[in-house]
């Protein structure tokens, strides 16, 4: 029963593959498809997997492109498959020993990635070599490793599984004290072969399966049914199958019954003479050799005869097989047929270019004739690629002039919204107070300490007046597009005792007390009226939001070489709130007199800083270079 334990490998190299011929060609032209490295490869390894069950050989020279391929790729997953394949191909081969060392070898790599499946089943191979050498205790040690990590795969990975409970059967079908548990193994690899149903192992259930029935004395049916099992597995494309499938009438005459062994040895002789691994057969055929000795058929004795010394001839059969080295030998010998090959394949490449230089000038014409063609039809679709792109380069142009235009235009539209929020915020407070005085001066009930009075408060109001439209228009020549700024070493101090001065009389009122901090002869770079009116703007806002009868500080600081005002005072509410409120000009005065700040400051290379401190506490402040 050696060669069933020895094809059953090639359901571990190809459980979910469905060897069937017409998959060949199929994956052949999925070959020719592939862009990429990894692609081709795996389809490389499918085609040499199918090989393993229809031609031996072909398989062997797919394995060494496969493995060729992915060391060259550094894929050890490619060269632990293509490992197993030529493990499997020595196996048939009966080269059990050298078989052994490419399963190690793949048994290594499928440790280093952790395949608990891939383990188990190469575990199962090395077993079966080493059973197969005679070799029973280390083939024991490999048979319940394999089985013990198959049984803890899970659920939807336990195809292995179902092969380790075959070999249990084959291993212990002949052992009656083992006949439960023989029975139990198959019972549990029926279940789990019911989830594959395209799986090669359930023909070997149902093979073995049919033991009870020889033992119960239909040993005619059970022949025939393994006859009908063998045709499936030949019309499925397995012909290792099928000879394992007739294997199994060796067993029969120990059961009761003797089939016709010429007819299935015949059958097995055949396939193995298509398959390419008559070693398989070496024991059938001294068997159809006395057979057909005893029958006195000459041709078939010396047909047979030819074949046993043929295979006996081999060194792997010697007593001193083991030291010969069967790897370098096969592989010399491949590489010596891969050369013939290739000689012959270019001595036909030679005979075809002197066949076909009678026509390599007309092939010559043609081929200027395309080129010139390709030629005008590049220049043709080159010009038509720069017209577009000058019509596109055209439209970015319109679009660019659009979005200044339209950036100008909203420049405009808040020029001139600040102008009228100006004009509404700063005129509006005089011009009423002068409409109240003209009003009393007409009613003529005033006296003389009265009227005094009110002149004076006309002569404070037409004050301010000027002062307001003397910085509306400062300001307004500060806009114009002609101004260009030229910076002047400016006294700080200064500049900040002037922007106080009109705003005494609204200090007065609030009962603000100012402390300057600001040393005597401190210097900014800046445009003078700009920064006089940046400090209006900032005291009327610091001045509008403190608490009365509070303090306002005015300090400096040299930070990083650039120098920072400061205006601090007490809001008496949250000072975020305060600053959220300034964040709209268009509602808020005070935001407006922020919003014109900022923007002078912007033109000064400087900026505007606002931020609370301790919750009623707000400062504002400019930095200047």
């Amino acid at each position: 029963m050696r060669q069933c334990y020895i094809t059953i490998l090639g359901c571990l190299l190809c459980w979910q593959l469905m060897a069937q011929t017409p998959q060949l060609p199929e994956l052949q032209r999925d070959l020719l498809r592939q862009r990429d490295s990894a692609g081709y490869l795996n389809v490389l390894g499918k085609i040499a997997a199918l090989y393993a069950v229809i031609d031996i050989d072909s398989s062997f020279v797919y394995a060494i492109k496969v493995r060729d391929m992915a060391v060259r790729l550094h894929d050890i997953s490619g060269q632990a498959d293509a490992n197993d394949l030529l493990s499997w191909n020595y196996a048939i081969k009966t080269d059990f020993g050298v078989a052994g060392i490419y399963a190690y070898k793949a048994l290594k790599i499928h440790e280093q990635l952790r395949d608990s499946a891939r383990m188990a089943k190469t575990l199962s191979n090395i077993y079966v070599y080493y059973r197969n050498m005679g070799r029973k205790q280390d083939a024991n040690n490999y048979f319940y490793r394999a089985f013990k990590m198959a049984s803890r795969l899970p659920p939807d990975n336990d195809s292995v599984y179902g092969i380790l409970l075959v070999n249990y059967v084959m291993r212990f079908y002949r052992d009656s004290t083992h006949a439960d548990s023989v029975h139990w193994a198959l019972q549990r690899a029926r279940q789990v072969i019911a989830k594959y149903p395209r799986s090669k192992i359930s023909f070997y259930v149902d093979a073995y399966s049919l033991n009870d029935l020889v033992k119960r004395g239909e040993g005619r049916k059970a022949e025939e049914t393994l006859y009908l099992l063998a045709d499936k597995a030949l019309r499925s494309g397995m012909p290792y199958v099928a000879m394992d499938m007739y294997a199994r009438l060796d067993d029969f005459p120990r059961m009761g019954y003797h089939p016709d062994t010429a007819r299935y040895q015949e059958k097995a002789y055949q396939l193995g003479v298509q398959t390419g691994s008559i070693e398989l057969n070496l024991y059938w055929l001294a068997r159809l050799y006395d057979y057909y000795q005893q029958q006195k058929d000459a041709a078939r004795m010396v047909q047979y005869g030819r074949e046993i010394m043929r295979l006996a001839a081999e060194k792997r059969y010697q007593p001193n097989a083991h030291s010969f080295d069967y790897i370098g030998f096969f592989l010399k010998e491949r590489a010596v047929s891969d050369l013939a090959r290739q000689n012959r394949h270019r001595q036909q490449v030679l005979v075809a270019e002197l066949a076909e230089a009678e026509n390599h000038h007309l092939l010559v014409v043609c081929l200027l004739i395309v080129l010139v063609l390709v030629l005008a039809l590049v220049a043709e679709r080159y010009w038509h690629y720069q017209r577009l792109k000058q019509q596109d380069e055209a439209l970015l142009k319109g679009y660019r002039e659009m979005s200044e235009l339209h950036l100008a235009l909203t420049e405009t539209d808040a020029f001139k919204n600040k102008l009228i929020s100006i004009l509404a915020r700063d005129f509006r407070g005089p011009l009423v107070h002068l409409t109240e005085v003209a009003a009393r001066f007409q009613s003529g009930t005033l006296s003389k300490a009265e009227m005094v009075v009110w002149l004076k408060h006309i002569s404070t109001t037409s004050g301010q007046v000027l002062v307001v439209f003397d910085n509306i228009l400062k300001w307004l020549r500060l806009q114009l597009s002609g101004y260009h700024y030229q910076p002047v070493r400016c006294n700080l101090l200064a500049a900040v005792k002037s922007a106080l001065g009109p705003l005494e009389a609204q200090l007065e009122k609030k009962s603000i007390l100012v402390k300057n901090y600001i040393p005597q002869g401190l210097t900014v770079a800046a445009d003078e009226e700009m920064l006089k009116l940046v400090n209006i703007q900032l005291l009327q806002i610091a001045i509008a939001v403190a608490v009365p009868e509070s303090m306002l500080e005015i300090a400096t600081e040299l930070i990083a070489g650039q120098m920072e005002v400061r205006i601090r005072v007490k809001t008496g509410d949250d000072a975020r709130f305060v600053l959220s409120g300034l964040e709209n000009w268009q509602d808020n005065e005070l935001a407006l007199g922020l919003v014109i700040s900022r923007d002078l400051m912007k033109m000064m290379q400087g900026h505007i800083i606002t931020e609370g401190q301790e919750q009623s506490y707000l400062a504002f402040g400019y930095i200047l270079p």
